[in-house]
């Protein structure tokens, strides 16, 4: 077996020999034929790429900022280097693939002296192959070089935001009274100070807080294009607390008397209790508030007054100025004997009714002014004698009086009614 396979190898090379003998004495025949063969199969990979992944040529979506390279140690950039856009060709999965980061726009200015010249610029495609930048728009931009300068400025401390109500920012200390300013000549002569903001909302102790420093020109404007050295700036804060918040009670006095048979059953204010503030000597001396006294004469219903809260001196208040006050009047209880005749109901066609006690006595208790004016039918005294007919019985006595008024001690509870036939 082993012997049959070998040579069965050997008929095999010695064919592919014989095939490469022949062709290469065709190609040696016929070099144009081999060249043209080379030619159309580069076409046909060509076209079959292209048709599968066809070449997008357009404007890429985003603009990219220009950046300025080999800047002379002496000089500096004073104009605010504009974006450009790029028209790019690239397969169209390779255009999918693109971002703003794959593109660096530059414009070379090694050599360039300080004046305003037009310089031409340069797009590089990065972290992406397959990519060809086509057109550049605008092809050149103005860039003017100026020498580059420095000078010091002063810093400037300034507060943003607010501190809580009752504190206040005694001082703002910076590290440095003055720093270094560096940049094109033109715009450096602009700036006028460094400006360092410091927020100081919610704070309530002093502390230390490291800033950002913006450089500032005489208007306030921001100046772009120059750098502050430092560009950070510490900041030492003092707060003290100037005035104190409390919460005072509002109190009212009462004078007069209400209307005969009424009384006052309470006093109140709204709000009860006013937050003011202020230095705590003058707080210290502040109990309580009063108002302005409430005059109940001859009063039968509620009062209801708004007035003004009198501030007391070195203070101010925090919200509320006005208070209602609500002085409540109600009748006075009280009780009053008297006597009732007692009527029978329910007495039956053709029955006559007699009761042995004519008459039964109670008291009456309720609001004095409701008894004073009682008419003497207002309380009845009944028995029922429904559904009985002639003969003597006991029943009990059902007293009946106005809303808001009761009866006690009916005496007698219970008459003898004697029924006949008339």
């Amino acid at each position: 077996m082993t012997g049959l396979a070998d040579g069965r190898r050997a008929e095999a090379l010695a064919l592919a020999r014989d095939a490469w003998r022949r062709a290469l004495a065709s190609i040696r025949r016929t070099p144009g034929l081999l060249l043209l063969s080379l030619m159309l199969g580069v076409s046909l990979w060509v076209f079959v790429t292209d048709t599968e992944n066809p070449t997008v040529v357009d404007f890429f979506p985003q603009p990219v900022p220009v950046e300025a390279v080999n800047v002379g140690d002496s000089l500096a950039v004073a104009n605010q280097l504009p974006s450009v856009t790029v028209r790019v060709s690239a397969p169209s999965d390779r255009w999918e693939q693109l971002t703003a980061a794959n593109f660096r726009a530059l414009v070379d200015l090694d050599g360039f002296d300080a004046r305003s010249q037009q310089v031409p610029v340069q797009v590089e495609v990065t972290g992406i192959s397959g990519v060809r930048v086509v057109e550049t728009d605008p092809q050149q931009i103005t860039v003017n070089l100026e020498d580059l300068v420095s000078k010091t400025a002063p810093v400037k401390t300034r507060v943003v935001g607010s501190l809580p109500i009752g504190y206040e920012l005694e001082s703002m200390t910076p590290a440095m009274t003055d720093v270094t300013v560096t940049g094109p000549a033109s715009l450096v002569d602009r700036v006028t100070e460094a400006a360092a903001d410091v927020p100081v909302t919610g704070l309530t102790v002093g502390l230390e807080q490291t800033v950002s420093l913006k450089p500032l020109g005489a208007g306030g404007a921001e100046i772009h294009g120059v750098r502050i050295e430092p560009a950070t700036l510490s900041v030492d804060l003092a707060i003290i607390q100037s005035t104190i918040l409390r919460t005072v009670p509002l109190t009212v006095e009462v004078v007069g008397t209400p209307a005969p048979g009424f009384r006052v059953s309470g006093v109140s204010t709204s709000p009860a209790a006013v937050q003011v503030q202020g230095p705590i000597q003058s707080l210290q001396q502040v109990d309580a508030i009063a108002l302005p006294s409430a005059n109940v004469n001859g009063a039968r219903t509620d009062i209801v007054r708004s007035v003004a809260i009198p501030l007391p001196e070195g203070l101010s208040f925090v919200a509320t100025e006005r208070a209602t006050i609500t002085v409540t009047i109600v009748p006075v209880d009280g009780s009053v004997q008297t006597t009732a005749a007692v009527e029978v109901e329910g007495l039956g066609s053709g029955l006559a009714a007699q009761v042995q006690a004519p008459g039964v006595t109670m008291v009456l208790r309720g609001p004095l002014p409701v008894l004073n004016a009682l008419e003497v039918d207002a309380v009845r005294a009944t028995v029922d004698a429904q559904g009985r007919g002639p003969g003597t019985f006991n029943l009990p006595v059902l007293v009946t009086t106005p809303d808001g008024i009761t009866a006690d001690a009916v005496q007698p509870g219970m008459v003898t009614v004697t029924i006949v036939q008339q």
